[in-house]
């Protein structure tokens, strides 16, 4: 028994392992109901609101809201974050969690350390990014996991993290368009391109939380 087994389905991971490891042309999933139902549900009504405190990026590459939910090197440290409710602070000790980590290397059969940094992501009509690689130097990430808390997304919908061969979004080989308790997770490696196609409709919001792990 896991003190987390009332919060998360660890065994949606494991369901997973295959098709992530024979993934091509680099390793990558997308994994449905990790979060246990009632507690997504609270998740998804307390999902931080947009307001003057999210940073925004706004260049030729991207445009995107971007809140901090765990700086670089916190995991050292996790303190909770009294401006979110006691859920969203359940999440992060998770993410920080010793069993987090087995879990997720048992899974990806990549062995992680700790987790790098983690931000909230809310994309709004006109958000969006250019396929691209991520590179921290010697801080190089191992997996990139992007959690979904949208409701109502529709087929063919943009605003799921796709991923692709090469630098053009027209060689996109995946694209999520159920965001709705689900996550998309890949391997970085210097071949592992991804972005955001540029969200056309009023009235919508993509929440993520984005979790990088070394």
């Amino acid at each position: 028994m896991s003190k987390y087994d009332d919060f998360v389905n660890w065994e949606v991971l494991q369901k997973n392992s295959e098709s992530f490891n024979s993934a091509k042309p680099f390793r990558y999933a997308f994994v449905k109901g990790f979060f246990k139902k009632d507690f997504y549900e609270k998740l998804h009504k307390t999902f931080p609101k947009l307001d003057d405190t999210w940073f925004k990026n706004n260049d030729y590459r991207r445009s995107a809201k971007t809140l901090y939910f765990q700086e670089k090197g916190e995991y050292e440290d996790p303190k909770p974050i009294p401006s979110i409710n006691k859920e969203w602070n359940l999440v992060k000790e998770i993410i920080n969690s010793k069993e987090f980590i087995e879990k997720f290397s048992a899974f990806t059969g990549i062995s992680f350390s700790n987790i790098y940094q983690s931000g909230f992501f809310a994309n709004t009509k006109g958000d969006f990014q250019l396929p691209h690689i991520d590179e921290e130097g010697e801080y190089q990430f191992k997996l990139q996991n992007m959690f979904y808390f949208s409701k109502n997304w529709q087929e063919n919908d943009p605003g799921g993290t796709y991923l692709c061969t090469e630098e053009d979004e027209s060689s996109r080989f995946f694209e999520p368009y159920d965001l709705d308790n689900t996550f998309v997770c890949f391997e970085e490696t210097l071949s592992s391109w991804h972005g955001t196609r540029y969200i056309t409709k009023d009235n919508v919001i993509r929440q993520a939380l984005a979790v990088s792990l070394v």
